[in-house]
């Protein structure tokens, strides 16, 4: 669809350069497109974790680790669907298919009870302290949420005063903590994909963003990327 797209603007500059759109606007049409499929593939993930998260509940209502993972999920699409365009985006092939599948490759996690390696009431009261911390770092993010590494500005306060990826770390041990509440050789297999992936997506983000010199400083004053004194 979008070469199709390419190659039509392509033909209306060669035959008619004053033609209806400038070489700027239909980039910037081309960039409308691929924002807003995004934003569909979003919504589309988000629909379907309220309907597998509130089934689970429902069917039973200890199933409180499911619901705070679904949650967890939710937020992240529904603060995609309101997040603003970048200044630049990362647009590798290799950076789009590692961001796409790390943020919603999630829709392939289980819900089902599978074995409970720590005790529900234990490990769900820190997925709430996890999700908490997630939050906490997509209000101090504000509307410069993304999937792919991009800039939006150099964010330095709230959450991204303790790591420089708040968001992230709050989504890895909110993970962690659900698998070892409702644990599946199926379950390991999509978060250690997801894990790795993240991993690379963080280090595609932080070298976009260290082309500012703000955020080399910012690296400088916060060490350390999502846990204290380990990563």
């Amino acid at each position: 669809m979008l070469a199709l797209l390419t190659s039509k603007s392509e033909a209306f500059s060669h035959n008619n350069e004053g033609g209806f759109f400038s070489a700027a606007r239909r980039r910037d049409i081309l960039v409308d497109l691929r924002e807003g499929f995004f934003r569909l593939c979003a919504l589309a993930c988000a629909g379907l974790f309220v309907y597998r998260g509130v089934s689970q509940v429902m069917e039973d209502p200890t199933r409180i680790n499911a619901a705070l993972v679904a949650i967890s999920e939710i937020l992240t699409f529904t603060w995609l669907l309101l997040s603003r365009r970048p200044v630049t985006r990362d647009w590798n092939p290799l950076t789009v298919i590692v961001s796409v599948t790390a943020s919603f490759g999630v829709a392939l996690i289980s819900l089902q009870p599978g074995i409970a390696l720590v005790p529900v009431y234990f490990a769900a009261p820190l997925q709430f302290v996890a999700l908490l911390f997630v939050i906490w770092g997509k209000i101090s993010l504000g509307r410069s949420f993304a999937i792919l590494p991009a800039n939006r500005g150099v964010m330095t306060g709230g959450a991204y005063r303790i790591v420089r990826h708040p968001i992230y770390a709050g989504y890895l041990a909110g993970h962690v903590l659900y698998l070892l509440s409702a644990f599946s050789f199926h379950n390991l297999a999509v978060y250690a994909v997801i894990t790795y992936m993240q991993l690379y997506r963080i280090l595609r983000e932080e070298a976009l963003l260290a082309a500012e010199p703000e955020y080399r400083a910012y690296m400088e004053r916060v060490r350390y990327r999502l846990f204290y004194r380990l990563f």
